[in-house]
C-alpha cells in the first residue's frame, strides 16, 4: 500500500494523541500486509502505542532515537502482520512534561 510519514509538532506536555492515522490511506489495510514502523522523537518522554484491530501490538513503549530526520534504515521501531481489512491505530503520549516535542513516524505497509 506504501508509506506514511506522519510529523507531530509540539506535543502538549502529558497528553495523548488521538489516532495519528486517522484519515489516511494506510488507516485500513487492504490486503495481507507487513507492517514496518519507523519512529523518531526530537526529545526524550514520547511513547508509543500501537493496535491492529483489538490486538495490542506495542504497549506505551518509548521511542529510542533522538534527533529532527527520519531515517527509515535506522528508526526502525516494530513490524508485524495483518490481515485484509484490519484497522491501524498508533497513538503517541508525551510523558516528560516538555511539552515541545516534535515526533516523525513512518507507517510502511507492504
Amino acid at each position: 500500500m506504501g508509506r506514511t510519514i506522519v510529523y507531530t509538532a509540539n506535543q502538549s506536555a502529558l497528553t495523548k494523541t488521538a489516532n495519528l492515522l486517522s484519515g489516511d490511506a494506510n488507516e485500513f489495510v487492504t490486503e495481507e500486509s507487513d507492517v514496518s514502523i519507523y519512529a523518531l522523537s526530537s526529545a526524550t518522554g514520547i511513547r508509543l502505542t500501537i493496535f491492529a484491530d483489538g490486538d495490542l501490538i506495542v504497549d506505551d513503549k518509548e521511542i529510542p532515537y533522538i534527533g529532527t530526520t527520519l531515517d527509515t534504515s535506522a528508526h526502525f521501531f516494530t513490524s508485524f502482520s495483518v490481515a485484509p481489512g484490519t484497522r491501524l491505530s498508533v497513538f503517541a503520549r508525551e510523558t516528560a512534561n516538555a511539552g515541545t516535542t516534535d515526533h516523525y513516524l513512518a507507517v510502511d505497509v507492504e
